[in-house]
Order: C-alpha cells, then sequence, then structure tokens
C-alpha cells in the first residue's frame, strides 16, 4: 500500500493538493482522449449536400376523339451524399488549452516558491520567460498595446511567489496553489472584460502554442523510460525467473517500439498494428507519477518529492495534456507530427539506452531474483546522468536522420495554421488564407493547411488549384473528410467518373460509410444500377450513414425504375425519416402503387427541402383524393413567405388538386399567377393549362396556351396545339400545325401527324373508303353541323360499334354545346340497341344523358337514371353537387341547393349547365340582384366560346339594364354561331 499509494503518508494539506492537481491532470489526459477519438471532426463537420431528380409523372389521362393525352406533373426526389464543412476553428479546445496552461504554470510556480537560494530566482525567471512569451500586449488591455499590463502581472507574481518564499514560508502549500489560481483568474476576467480584441483567449492560446509545444516535449523526454520502469517494477514482484521474464516483455516492447519508429520514419508501410503513440505517453506519464518519487533523491537538492516534485510533475503533465489535446482538437497534424515524433522517438532512444543502464547496473540484481526497482535509481556502474545524456543523443540521432529542419517546419507550420485560424475567426478571410499557405510552405503536404485552402478556393469555384490542394492534403495524412470532398469536387464539375475514381481511390485507404454512401450517389448519378445498389446497401449498416443511404436507395429505384414493392421496403427502412418518405413517394406515384405508410405533409409550417419534397410529392400522389380542407392549408403554407423558396412548385402541385375537386377556375387562377411571376416555367405552366382547357371543351383557349408554350419550346407544345386547331375546326391552321409536327418530329408523332394531314385534307368523296378508325376522324373533325347528310351517310358505313357509338356521342355533344337540343337528343337516341364493348365509352354515354335531362329539369328522369347505378367518380363531381342542387331546389330545400349551387356557380365555368343554373338560382333567391349576372360574367371571362354562357348572359344583361354588355355579347355569339355552319 506504501509503494502503491505513497501519497495516503503525506500530511492532509499535501493530499489536498495531490487530489486537486491529479483530478484537473486526469480531467485534461481525458481531453486529450477525447479529440484523439473525435479525430478532425473538431473543426470538420459532415454537411449533407442534396440533389433534386425531377421525375415526371401523370395525375391522369382523359380521352379526346382519337387521342388519349396525359397531364404530367412533377415528383421530385432527393439524392443526398455527404461533404466535409470548412475549417471552424474549436475554441473549447483552445480554451481549454489556455485553461490547461495557466492550470500548469500555477503548479510549477506554487513548486518555485518551495526551491532554495538560487534554484527559486533560476524558476522565477523561467517563468517570467514564460509569461512574456504569451505575449498580452496583443490583447490590448484597457486599450494600451503595450507589455505595460504583462509587467504588472508579472510584478504581482514575483512579490506574491517571493513573499511565499521568504517572507512566510510557513504558508500552505495548498494555499500557495490557491491564491496563484485566484490571482489567475482575476487576470482571467479582466483579459474577458478588458480586453480590446475578439477572442481574447483564442490569441492567447495562440501565443501560448510554443511554450506548450517546448513544455510538452521535454515532459515527453522525461517521462520516456517509465514503461520499462515499470516491467523493472512488475518482474520484481516474482521470486523466480526475473531476468527471464524481464527479457521477454522489454523484448516484445521495443521490438514493436522500433517497428512504429520506422513506420512514422517512412522506412516500412507494412499492415501492421501499431501501438498507438498517445497509450505510449498516456501510460508514461502515470507510470511517471511513482517514478518522480523513487527519483526523489536526484532532485531533493531542489524541492522534495513529496509533494512538490509530484506537483511539479502534474504541472508538466497537465500542460502536456492540454497541449496535445488542443492540437487534436483543431485536427493540427503538422504540430502534432512534431509531438509524435518526439514520443517515438523519446521512447525509443530512451528505452534502448535505459535497457543497457539496466543491464550495466542490475544483470545480476535481476539474476538473483532481487527487487531491482528498490533501487533502480541508485546505479553502481553506468550513472543516471549518462543514461540522460546517451538517451538525448540517440533520441536526436532520430531526429537528424529524419531531417531536424522539418520538425522546426512543422512546427511553424502548426503555429501558422492556429493564426489562420484566429484570422479566420475574425472574419478576415484574406488573412486567413495567407497564413495558410504559409502553414502548407512549412508544413510539407500537411493536411490541415491545405484542406483549409481548398476549401477557400473551391468556395470561389477555383476548382483547379482544389484539387491540387486536396492532393497534396490526402497524400500524407488524409482524413475522410479531405478524402471524401477530393471526389466531391469532380460532383460539382459534373466529372462523375472522376468522382468514383477519386472515391474509390479513398476507400482503399481510409474505408467507411460515408465513402460508401458517395460511391453509391455517384453510381446512381452514372445510372450504374448493380454498383450503386452495392455501397448504398453497405452504407446502410453505418448508423451515420443509414437513412441518406436509405433515401439514396429511394431516388436511384425511382430515377432507375426499379420495380419494387414500396411499402415492403419501407418497413425495413426508417420509415420516420421525412426525405425517405418523400423519395418513397415519387417511387410509388411513378409505379402507380398503393402507398399505406400514414404521412403527415402538414405537419411542418416552415419548410425545408425535406418537408416541401414530402409535401409536394404527397399533393401529386393524391392530386386526384384530396380534400378542400388540405388544399387550403397546403396551399397557406406554400404561400408563406418563409416558404418562399419552395412556393412555386408546391403552388403548382396543389393546383392540381384544386383541378380535381372540380374547382376548375382556383386551379387556372394559381398556375396564371405562376405564370406571371415564374422566370423558368411559364412553357410548362401554358402547357398544362392547355391540356386542362382541351379536356373542359375549350380547344380554342388550350390552343392559346400552347402556342406559348411552344414559343419557350416545352415538350410536345406543337404537337397539342395541332391537337387543339382540329378539335377547335380551324381545318387550315390545324393543316398547318399537322405539317409543322411531321417536320419536326420522329416516331410515332410523326406518323400520327401524317395520318391528321391525310385526314384534314382528303375530299369527302373519299372517306367512305376509310377503315372505321379513320371514319370516326374524318367525321369528328371535317363534318360540320350542317353537314348532317355525310355523316348519316358515313354512320351507315361504320362495322365496329363502339367507333359509330362515339361518333353519334361526338355529334349528340356537338349539337348541345351549339345549343341545339332537339338535333343532339335526336343523335343520342340513335346510339340505343348498339352492342357496346367500351365501358369506358358506356359510362361516358350515361353521364352525357343525365346532363341533357338536368339541362331540361327532366327530374324524375334524372332521379331514376341516377339510382340506376350510375357513379360518381371525383372527375365528375361536380356534376353529382349539380344533380343534388337542383333535385333539392325542386323539393324547395333551398338551404341544401343554396349549399352546394355556392359551390357551382364558381368551381367551373365551363361546366355551363352548372353556371346557368347558378344564375338562375340566385336570381330567385339571393338579395342581391346582380349576384345572378355576377355568376355569368365571371364565367364569361374565362369559358368565353361558350354559346350557352353568352345567350344566358346576354339576358340576364338585358334584365339587369346592361344593355351595351348584352349587345356585344350577342355579337359576339352571333360569330360564333355562324362559325358552326
Amino acid at each position: 500500500m506504501r509503494i502503491n499509494f505513497f501519497w495516503n503518508t503525506w500530511l492532509s494539506e499535501y493530499r489536498r493538493l495531490w487530489y486537486t492537481s491529479a483530478a484537473i491532470a486526469l480531467f485534461l489526459l481525458v481531453f486529450m482522449w477525447y479529440w484523439r477519438f473525435a479525430g478532425a471532426e473538431g473543426v470538420i463537420d459532415w454537411i449533407k449536400l442534396q440533389e433534386q431528380k425531377v421525375i415526371e409523372t401523370s395525375v391522369h389521362t382523359f380521352q379526346l376523339g382519337p387521342f388519349n393525352l396525359s397531364i404530367p406533373a412533377d415528383s421530385y426526389v432527393i439524392l443526398e451524399y455527404f461533404h466535409g464543412s470548412d475549417i471552424t476553428p474549436n475554441t473549447g479546445a483552445s480554451n481549454v488549452f489556455v485553461l490547461g496552461l495557466v492550470f500548469g504554470i500555477a503548479l510549477l510556480l506554487t513548486a518555485v516558491t518551495t526551491m532554495q537560494r538560487y534554484w527559486y530566482f533560476a524558476g522565477m525567471a523561467l517563468y517570467t520567460i514564460l509569461i512574456v512569451s504569451l505575449r498580452m500586449e496583443v490583447l490590448g488591455l484597457f486599450g494600451v498595446y503595450t507589455r505595460l499590463p504583462a509587467g504588472i502581472a508579472i510584478a504581482l507574481f514575483i512579490a506574491v511567489s517571493f513573499y511565499f518564499n521568504r517572507i512566510r514560508p510557513d504558508v500552505s502549500v495548498y494555499v500557495r496553489l490557491l491564491i496563484f489560481l485566484i490571482m489567475s483568474g482575476g487576470l482571467g476576467l479582466i483579459i474577458g472584460f478588458f480586453s480590446s480584441v475578439d477572442y481574447p483567449f483564442f490569441h492567447l492560446s495562440l501565443t501560448g502554442y510554443a511554450a506548450g509545444m517546448v513544455i510538452s516535449i521535454l515532459f515527453i523526454i522525461l517521462v520516456a523510460h517509465e514503461i520499462i520502469a515499470g516491467f523493472i517494477f512488475v518482474v520484481g514482484q516474482s521470486k523466480t525467473h526475473s531476468l527471464r521474464h524481464f527479457f521477454i516483455i522489454v523484448t516484445i516492447y521495443l521490438a514493436n517500439i522500433i517497428i512504429a519508429c520506422l513506420y512514422e520514419l517512412g522506412s516500412i508501410q507494412w499492415k501492421f498494428l501499431y501501438v498507438d503513440l498517445y497509450l505510449l505517453l498516456t501510460c508514461s506519464a502515470v507510470l511517471g507519477v511513482w517514478g518522480m518519487r523513487q527519483r526523489e533523491d536526484k532532485y531533493a537538492h531542489i524541492f522534495s518529492a513529496a509533494p512538490m516534485g509530484v506537483v511539479a510533475f502534474l504541472g508538466m503533465a497537465a500542460i502536456c495534456f492540454a497541449t496535445i489535446g488542443q492540437l487534436l482538437g483543431n485536427a493540427n497534424d503538422p504540430a502534432l507530427k512534431v509531438i509524435r515524433d518526439g514520443i517515438i522517438f523519446s521512447h525509443t532512444g530512451y528505452g534502448i539506452i535505459f535497457l543497457v543502464y539496466i543491464f550495466s547496473n542490475f544483470i545480476l540484481l535481476l539474476a538473483r531474483n532481487l527487487p531491482v526497482y528498490k533501487v533502480l535509481y541508485n546505479p553502481t556502474r553506468m550513472p543516471y546522468f549518462t543514461f540522460r545524456f546517451a538517451g538525448m543523443i540517440a533520441m536526436l540521432g532520430f531526429v537528424f536522420y529524419s531531417n531536424w529542419r522539418d520538425y522546426i517546419y512543422h512546427g511553424l507550420s502548426g503555429f501558422y495554421n492556429t493564426t489562420g485560424d484566429l484570422y479566420a475567426l475574425l472574419g478576415n478571410d484574406l488573412y486567413a488564407e495567407s497564413f495558410y499557405e504559409q502553414g502548407a510552405q512549412q508544413g510539407f503536404l500537411n493536411n490541415r493547411s491545405n484542406y483549409a485552402l481548398a476549401t477557400m478556393k473551391a468556395a470561389r469555384m477555383d476548382f483547379e488549384p482544389s484539387h491540387q490542394r486536396y492532393e497534396y492534403a490526402n497524400d500524407l495524412r488524409p482524413t475522410l473528410f479531405s478524402l471524401t470532398n477530393a471526389g466531391n469536387l469532380f460532383v460539382w464539375e459534373n466529372q462523375l467518373p472522376g468522382a468514383i475514381e477519386a472515391y474509390r481511390r479513398g476507400y482503399s485507404r481510409m474505408p467507411g460509410a460515408v465513402l460508401q454512401n458517395n460511391l453509391g450517389f455517384a453510381f446512381t448519378k452514372s445510372h450504374a444500377l448493380d454498383s450503386a445498389l452495392v455501397f448504398l446497401n453497405a452504407a446502410r449498416e453505418d448508423k451515420q450513414t443509414r437513412t441518406t443511404a436509405e433515401i439514396n436507395f429511394f431516388a436511384l429505384a425511382a430515377l432507375e425504375s426499379v420495380p419494387l414493392k414500396t411499402d415492403s421496403i419501407l418497413d425495413l427502412f426508417d420509415a420516420s425519416a421525412t426525405p425517405v418518405l418523400a423519395n418513397a413517394l415519387a417511387l410509388s406515384t411513378m409505379q402507380h402503387q398503393e402507398f399505406k405508410k400514414t404521412v403527415d405533409p402538414l405537419a411542418n409550417k416552415k419548410l425545408d427541402l425535406y418537408s416541401a419534397t414530402l409535401l409536394n410529392n404527397y399533393a401529386v400522389k393524391y392530386a386526384t383524393t384530396l380534400d378542400t380542407a388540405f388544399l387550403s392549408n397546403a396551399y397557406s403554407i406554400a404561400s408563406d413567405s418563409l416558404n418562399g423558396d419552395f412556393s412555386e412548385v408546391l403552388k403548382s402541385s396543389i393546383a392540381f388538386g384544386y383541378y380535381h375537386r372540380g374547382n376548375i377556375s382556383r386551379a387556372l387562377q394559381i398556375l396564371a399567377e405562376l405564370v406571371y411571376v415564374t422566370q423558368d416555367y411559364k412553357g410548362k405552366y401554358n402547357y398544362i393549362m392547355g391540356l386542362w382547357a382541351l379536356e373542359q371543351g375549350n380547344p380554342e383557349l388550350a390552343s392559346s396556351y400552347f402556342t406559348f408554350a411552344d414559343t419557350y419550346d416545352y415538350k410536345e407544345a406543337r404537337f397539342y396545339n395541332a391537337i387543339a386547331l382540329s378539335e377547335a375546326g380551324r381545318i387550315e391552321e390545324a393543316a398547318q400545325a399537322w405539317d409543322s409536327v411531321a417536320v419536326h418530329q420522329q416516331g410515332e408523332l410523326q406518323i400520327i401527324a401524317l395520318q391528321m394531314k391525310k385526314i384534314l385534307s382528303m375530299p369527302v368523296s373519299a372517306a367512305a373508303s376509310l377503315n372505321d378508325g379513320e371514319k370516326y376522324q374524318f367525321c369528328r373533325y371535317r363534318i360540320s353541323l350542317r353537314d348532317s347528310s355525310t355523316l348519316n351517310l358515313l354512320l351507315n358505313n361504320f362495322s365496329d360499334a363502339n367507333y359509330k357509338a362515339q361518333t353519334i356521342l361526338d355529334a349528340s355533344k356537338r349539337y348541345y354545346d351549339a345549343g341545339l337540343t332537339f338535333p343532339a337528343i335526336r343523335y343520342f337516341n340513335r346510339i340505343a340497341g348498339l352492342q357496346l364493348t367500351d365501358k369506358g365509352l358506356y359510362e361516358e354515354i350515361r353521364h352525357f344523358e343525365l346532363l341533357m335531362l338536368a339541362s331540361r329539369r327532366d327530374l324524375p328522369a334524372l332521379t331514376r337514371q341516377i339510382n340506376n347505378g350510375v357513379t360518381f367518380d371525383t372527375n365528375r363531381s361536380l356534376y353529382k353537387e349539380l344533380y343534388t342542387a337542383l333535385i333539392a331546389e325542386a323539393s324547395n330545400d333551398t338551404t341544401l341547393a343554396r349549399k352546394h349551387f355556392e359551390i357551382l356557380a364558381t368551381y367551373n365555368p365551363y361546366l355551363e349547365e352548372a353556371i346557368i343554373a347558378s344564375a338562375d338560382f340566385f336570381r330567385t333567391h339571393d338579395k342581391n340582384r346582380l349576384r345572378a349576372y355576377s355568376i355569368l360574367a365571371e364565367a364569361i371571362q374565362i369559358n368565353s366560346n361558350s354559346i350557352k354562357l353568352l345567350k344566358a348572359y346576354v339576358a340576364e344583361a338585358t334584365r339587369v339594364g346592361f344593355d351595351q354588355y348584352a349587345y356585344d355579347a350577342g355579337q359576339r355569339q352571333a360569330i360564333l354561331e355562324s362559325g358552326l355552319y
């Protein structure tokens, strides 16, 4: 117990001093090891960078004559990869270093106050030099940039130390330490509050760099032999074979040390588990506490080991651990190169010489199994001084072999890196870069300087020198951050083969999940499906990269159309991650799969890329079923100024929801506003509005939209404009448009264009020779309402009942839209008796019959037909509203009727029956005498080519006294009616 816990025999005040000093030294040791394992993460963080890819999906399709048209919408998938951030100096580690330095100095100063005669003055001289080296004048205390504040501080500390040493030597050493710490704390407060510079303690970490490095190297040398001394203690506990045991242990130890030394020298590059150099230092430092006590007679003339020798040792240890922890925390690898080589060279040199010292003095005692550790520092042949001197020579031999100038340069490089960090904190990037440049010049191929320069140059899009700096950073001491960023540069330059090669090189040198994910990301962008899956699956095994790898997996599946069951995959993945859900929604939408996972896309009111993508993909996925409350909330979020970056895209997707709720006016209003404000998507929005106008039966308006879209060369706008012109009956313009399509398009579109040119240009007499499909097109696009004889002739030549029924239905609709109800009914009745096989056509016929019954107000027949198995899908929900409103009105349930007519009055100006019925209802049941007029006027603004609406508007305008408006609308009506014949 006395040997192992020698402090138990000390006086109580000495034990308090020991426990305090040991606790803080232990804290700083833990601090050093924390940053040893954290690596470069003290100054660099992983940033997740995202790329968005657009996946065009179809919201729904509709049949328009012979054309099956699809309305597109954009889902988005997120690709994500890791990138090392810019360097952010570790102010926390630097502040701990300053505290450790202050505490270590206080311990050393406490020890100095117990020295006698000239040793005291020598100690105070070294203390003065140490404080002067801190250059406190750079702090500008009280606005003074001279050495006066430092001089005052030195004078106060010297005066107090002199008081303890000469005047009151009886003062407890524990009290002395507390007083010095209180004085240091007071000085720290003054510095913190009255310094004229920002980050004053970081300034001190810079000016204390040299002192910390010097004391650390001295401490490393001091304890370099302690492990072998510990072996002597271990074998001394045995009563047999001490020499043999010692020889085996020390041989294994020195073999590992020498191999590690050769590795640090670059002489070998074996794939070998080398000894951890910081573990060597830690073991030596811990054993050194007992070593200092054993060597007491070597320095007893200066001060005693109990407690001042141990206290001084702990002071140096505290400074050493704080210095190394700060260097590790700031990833200052050139300075760490000096420390690491100092550890291995001193342990190798001093270890070998100490072995000679033991064999020279104590080999016979070992052979006799005597406890040599008791007399280890009482040599009989080779003096202890000789061991120290020879050990220094051996250590310097390694230093000179490695070119001693390099260690000076690396030390300077570490200083310049810290200086660059200071200016980076101060926001002076120009000065920071210049010091990093000097650091890179002094420290050959050091990672820290070159990484900082590489990120600075990459931020300016100066890629060529950035590539070079990353090469320098990765040459000798790469980090996972620098290896990863070297590949990311190629991604930013869109050089995917270069990125893959860089990632592969990095992975071969330092395997890690981050590089696996980035390789999977790069292979995904390169469409290398198999390789991407291999690396993404491997990246999923690591907690840090799992979610990102799963994001990329779903993105890959969506981009490459991989047939997967989305819900089944989500059961294995992190389904709580927003971007994973967003990509899964896009995949399920593209592959038309049911999505069973519960999603709340409205949970975040302030959107980021993840939540915005989720909301967009959800809106597209469920565009046909979203309710009004959801659409209102989603639009409110998209309109929030906080979400301005995502507003345009989200609103365009929300517009689909309004469209499929039957609120066509709102959908068109949203896209019209986006056309006005957008810079990049004018073609896209006009294209969608054109398709909507076609579906709603307004080809004239659709043509104007497609003309705008074609101006921006958007997709097949020219092709769809040709369809719109054909539907509008503008035969000459349509023929020219189809000719343009035939010239500019290839493949299927060209074949369709040539077919349509044939239909639009052939004589009527040749129509009888066409097949049923061609006859149907001819009847739809070439036969006007006045040419019923030709239509009847061709109807008799159809052999396919479906084509014949579709032709009859088209003719009936055209008469009906022109306000010619009786011809419409006459043609419609000819469908009866035809054997139809097209279920969609049959449903269309039934719903058109309901519409005609509603327009004639034959409500009993309408009710019977509805109850006869008619179903209403989401696209026909507004028709159901109309029939419900009419029936409620006929039943005198005006409350229910009003509820439905409020919707019908504004939702769809192309559903003329709903607009007219709403105007009729509010004319009778609303106190505002202009309500009916307003409903019709607003509908006319959008659907200006409707003869039915114009007729109703003329009558209503005349009723309320707007005769000029009525006259103008009548003229417009006459022009449209003349174009029908």
